[in-house]
């Protein structure tokens, strides 16, 4: 999907999972560099950041939610700034990008500064648009925590499952926007050093929404470690609750394990004798009976002191 806005003297080229054809058709028209043109085109692991070329280059990765595997996955932002030109690009999809643009389409009349249709104004309110995002999902994420941590007790043992899904999405956008920090630094420099000093404060403020995501990961990665730690205590006390109860039965049927030996040794002849069967193993069962229940007792108060 391709899309272009005009705002004062600055134009804005929005392209959505391009292709080869689209971005050489562009690198064409403006004269990009190619190492622009491959960066755009290939994916890469980390945000980057280029000022040496005609063309100042950025590429950040956000990440996106999957709902249905319940995970994350990298979407490269990938913008471009000449004289009064921004193209923004992304890899996959972006429902928030789109709205970005809807936004300042509805604005352009009632932007009367010249700095807001800057690119480079542009650019910040595209990235403080994916910062907010950010912290939205993390929001919802603490709600899911604390939801784990209400009923940890009751929801089986799927629990363990979402937890440490839990903290390997925490892990996974952890690393993404800690390589941000210093693209956001230069980013900074770099605007300072434009007559675009203006926008300075716009991007410092860039820099503390990133700071308070970096801070609310490391919690809820925190938070994230005490719920698993606190589950498998649960579940050793829930065992030894079992084995205590495992206890308590065999200690009961020993006794009567070792008399009903007894009793039974060499049918009648041993003990009871031929003729006495008939009195004998009623008498035996009487005797498991009451010692059944005096080691009940016994161990019943046993368990209760402890």
């Amino acid at each position: 999907m391709q899309k272009s806005l005009q705002i004062g003297k600055t134009q804005w080229i929005f392209i959505q999972t391009p292709d080869k054809e689209t971005i050489d058709k562009l690198a064409q028209e403006y004269n990009l560099h190619e190492m622009i043109v491959n960066d755009i085109l290939d994916i890469n692991a980390q945000s980057k950041i280029d000022t040496s070329s005609n063309h100042f280059f950025l590429a950040l990765t956000f990440t996106k939610y999957i709902t249905q595997e319940d995970r994350y996955i990298f979407n490269e932002l990938d913008v471009i700034i000449g004289d009064n030109l921004i193209i923004t690009t992304t890899g996959l999809e972006s429902q928030k990008l789109n709205d970005v643009f809807e936004e300042i389409k509805k604005d352009i009349k009632t932007i009367d500064r010249s700095y807001k249709t800057s690119p480079y104004y542009m650019l910040y309110r595209i990235i403080d648009a994916f910062y907010d995002k950010t912290l939205k999902s993390l929001s919802i994420s603490s709600q899911k925590l604390l939801d784990i941590q209400i009923n940890i007790n009751k929801r089986g043992e799927n629990i363990i499952d979402e937890l440490i899904n839990e903290d390997l999405n925490k892990i996974f956008i952890k690393h993404n926007f800690l390589s941000q920090e210093e693209i956001i630094d230069e980013l900074i420099d770099h605007v300072t050093n434009l007559h675009e000093k203006h926008l300075t404060t716009y991007f410092n403020d860039l820099k503390t929404k990133l700071a308070k995501i970096t801070r609310t990961i490391n919690v809820l990665t925190e938070k994230n470690d005490s719920l698993m730690t606190a589950y498998n205590t649960f579940l050793s006390i829930k065992s030894n609750k079992s084995v205590n109860r495992l206890t308590f039965i065999n200690s009961i049927f020993l006794p009567l394990t070792v008399i009903a030996g007894i009793g039974g040794m060499s049918e009648r002849t041993m003990m009871t004798g031929p003729e006495n069967w008939k009195i004998a193993y009623p008498l035996f069962i009487l005797l498991c009976i009451g010692i059944a229940y005096i080691t009940y007792l016994i161990l019943h108060k046993y368990f209760l002191r402890k």
